[in-house]
């Protein structure tokens, strides 16, 4: 029997990981839902889109789990609060997986997204309401805490951890055995060669033209 599931998060980040989960897993869903001061529209995808206030009238936790579809504003501290608010309403947060990854990690808690062709090396922990994006990397025995945003293609080496609310730009690198205290902003192209400090941005030096190169001079 088929999970029946809610989805929070009536954008287009929440009609992507609907299309992924009926696709790809047991999973039907049956709503989108927001709080009520920000739905702008009643129907999502033929959908009905439903207040989150009088969400469990219709869509009962005993019967619905939940898909968090909620991005990285404020440094994923709205999904962090809407996945306790979700928590406290008596509701299972489902982890959505793109059938290929590859997952070799320890464990693992819930409402993670997890997208094309991440790997999660042996030995990787990782917490709840993480997002993963395609082509991320994961090394091994690296921990990873709550609520993370891992832009495409960004890695982490061996023995990482990275804690709480940070933010990996694209295609940025971290350094094995160094920690991404809380609150990390890692901004797109970045090398991280040492640990972190908390609530701190990283970014790398800025691109420029060099005006007396030609670039056929590099090419002979």
């Amino acid at each position: 029997m088929k999970k029946r599931c809610v989805v929070f998060g009536a954008n287009d980040f929440g009609s992507m990981l609907r299309f992924y989960a009926e696709k790809y897993m047991d999973i039907v869903v049956d709503a989108y839902t927001m709080n009520r001061r920000y739905i702008t529209e009643r129907k999502r995808d033929g959908l009905p889109v439903v207040e989150f206030e009088s969400i469990s009238r219709k869509y009962q936790p005993e019967e619905y789990s939940f898909i968090l579809a909620i991005g990285y504003r404020a440094m994923n501290d709205i999904r962090k609060e809407i996945y306790y608010q979700i928590k406290r309403k008596g509701y299972e947060l489902v982890n959505i997986i793109h059938p290929s990854a590859r997952l070799e990690c320890l464990q693992m808690g819930d409402g993670n997204i997890i997208l094309e062709n991440v790997v999660l090396a042996y030995g990787t922990k990782i917490g709840s309401g993480n997002i993963i994006w395609n082509g991320c990397q994961l090394s091994h025995e690296s921990t990873v805490g709550d609520f993370n945003y891992f832009s495409p293609s960004s890695v982490i080496a061996g023995k990482t951890i990275v804690k709480n609310n940070c933010f990996l730009g694209i295609q940025s690198a971290v350094r094995g055995g160094n920690i991404l205290e809380d609150y990390t902003l890692i901004g797109a192209g970045s090398y991280i060669n040492n640990s972190t400090e908390k609530n701190r941005v990283y970014v790398p030096a800025r691109t420029i033209c060099l005006s007396n190169k030609n670039s056929k001079e590099f090419f002979r």
